[in-house]
């Protein structure tokens, strides 16, 4: 096996100048780190990753803390996305990556504090945000870097990588009303996330700029209830002409229940929603949405924790990356 000394001999440098190399000091010439890492790669030399942890307290590694690890959650388009955005910027700048999995708010705690004490990781980015979360508690304890997808409602000096989802969910709502709506519904997500207030209140913001009343409903992700809520409203004659989702999972919910109450889109009633994926764009009909650009706010917050990691100087705290509406065939003119 080949060891950090047989590498140092074919270098003609010292052991600890190999070891500077693999741990990524800058002080090291970089005709000196290509020698080495030339003879590292033809050795196929693998550094000991525990080791070097232990060594100099850094794993790169990037933590991921999803919600929760449900698997409506970990199958979420939006999720998909940003993942694959974090992934290609921690692998061009060497960085590994590891998630938490649990589904029950206690054991992803228990997870992160695990993450925190065997120096598994250098930092967190976090998939929501959500009031008073004690994840972001025990890291802002711990003096641990992290990012927060969404609205930065913690430390002063939170970095967060956000939409503008106020602004996005009153140009979609306005964009409905063009077409002729005066009858909401928006069902959202309960939870007491940030990302659904902010949507929930963009669009209850542009209906009373228009002198129409809103109608928000909360649920779980649930069918059954969806669709009992829904069938009632049938009976009653007193669907609304126009029903917004605060996400696309809810909204294929919503598609299930309206299919089943064999209300034809857009001919009986018209559905927009927030997200855009693969999901969306075969569904039946085709969903207008908008388009959060998911993969960039996981890049963005990406580069944004590996800046604090390394203790760069950081000039902008808030991220924030534009939204656009794709119309589609589930919303037409009335």
């Amino acid at each position: 096996m080949t060891t950090i000394k047989d590498i140092a001999k074919l270098a003609n440098v010292s052991p600890s100048t190999v070891s500077r190399v693999i741990s990524g000091n800058s002080r090291i010439s970089s005709r000196t780190q290509n020698k080495i890492k030339k003879i590292m790669t033809e050795l196929d030399y693998q550094p000991n990753k525990a080791a070097r942890t232990l060594v100099t307290q850094k794993s790169n590694t990037v933590g991921i803390i999803h919600k929760d690890g449900h698997f409506t959650t970990l199958q979420n388009p939006f999720i998909i996305d940003v993942l694959s955005g974090i992934f290609h910027v921690c692998k061009t700048n060497g960085y590994a990556t590891i998630a938490t999995t649990e589904t029950d708010p206690s054991d992803i705690i228990k997870e992160v504090k695990e993450m925190i004490f065997y120096h598994a990781v250098d930092g967190f980015i976090l998939l929501y945000s959500k009031e008073n979360d004690d994840i972001i508690k025990i890291l802002e304890k711990q003096s641990i870097p992290y990012v927060v997808i969404g609205k930065p409602i913690h430390a002063q000096k939170t970095i967060s990588v956000d939409n503008d989802n106020i602004e996005a969910s009153a140009k979609l709502t306005r964009y409905l009303i063009d077409l002729g709506h005066t009858d909401f519904m928006f069902i959202a997500e309960s939870g007491h996330y940030e990302v659904v207030k902010d949507r929930v209140k963009g669009h209850i913001d542009a209906l009373y700029d228009a002198h129409l009343e809103p109608q928000v409903i909360y649920f779980e992700m649930n069918q059954a209830d969806i669709l009992a809520y829904l069938k009632k409203m049938q009976f009653q004659h007193n669907l609304p002409s126009v029903i917004l989702t605060s996400d696309t999972m809810i909204n294929h919910i919503l598609l299930s229940a309206l299919y089943e109450l064999a209300l034809n889109i857009p001919k009986d009633i018209q559905t927009a929603t927030f997200n855009d994926s693969y999901i969306n764009a075969f569904a039946s009909p085709p969903q207008t949405t908008v388009d959060i650009h998911p993969q960039s706010l996981g890049e963005t917050a990406g580069k944004a924790l590996i800046q604090l990691i390394n203790k760069e100087q950081v000039t902008q705290f808030n991220h924030i990356i534009q939204t656009d509406i794709i119309t589609r065939s589930s919303t037409q003119q009335l």
